[in-house]
């Protein structure tokens, strides 16, 4: 859809939800689902897996946060030096994850603390490290849908096919043949 249509679509389905009216929609696109949904249920393979409020869904299926940080050089027309934010980080949260690296700027995955320990952390070391910005989200809603959709399986990983059969491994016929010799 044309992002005009999608918004006149988005704007029916909220003028129903405000008319007091239950609506029940079936979607792949997350930013849909926390533009117009309340609740939200996720299904794997025809069952469901998690019923609740989108940040319900965020806070028990997601795998953490994102601490993004932007680094100031120590001095006009230098370069940043990455290397004592990037030890900080290894230090202070184990099994964090680089995801990023760019000239001033770093990403981490954090997935084994607290928010509050997080922001405690980042804040008092904000000027030893030379982080000029620094910012902490949660994991997305399309991460949590994905982390769901990863235990789908697909229905033709259960359909066998004649060895014959367009798709099927090529089909070699091993019967030896018998000799029309005397």
């Amino acid at each position: 859809m044309d992002p005009l249509s999608r918004r006149f679509l988005w704007n029916s389905i909220m003028s129903v939800i405000q008319d007091r009216r239950a609506v029940v929609l079936t979607s792949h696109s997350m930013e849909e689902c926390e533009a117009l949904c309340t609740r939200l249920a996720i299904m794997v393979n025809g069952s469901f897996k998690c019923l609740g409020t989108i940040q319900h869904l965020k806070y028990k299926f997601g795998d953490g946060y994102v601490v993004t940080m932007k680094i100031r050089a120590a001095a006009p027309g230098c370069a940043p030096d990455l290397n004592p934010a990037e030890a900080f980080m290894e230090n202070t949260f184990p099994g964090c994850i680089q995801r990023e690296k760019h000239y001033n700027t770093l990403q981490y995955k954090i997935s084994s603390s607290s928010l509050a320990r997080i922001f405690q952390m980042v804040l008092s070391n904000k000027d030893k490290l030379n982080i000029e910005d620094y910012s902490v989200s949660q994991t997305t809603l399309d991460q949590v849908f994905v982390n769901f959709a990863k235990q789908q399986s697909r229905e033709d990983d259960t359909i066998v096919l004649h060895p014959k059969a367009a798709g099927a491994q090529q089909y070699i016929n091993n019967t030896p043949i018998k000799s029309l010799g005397k």
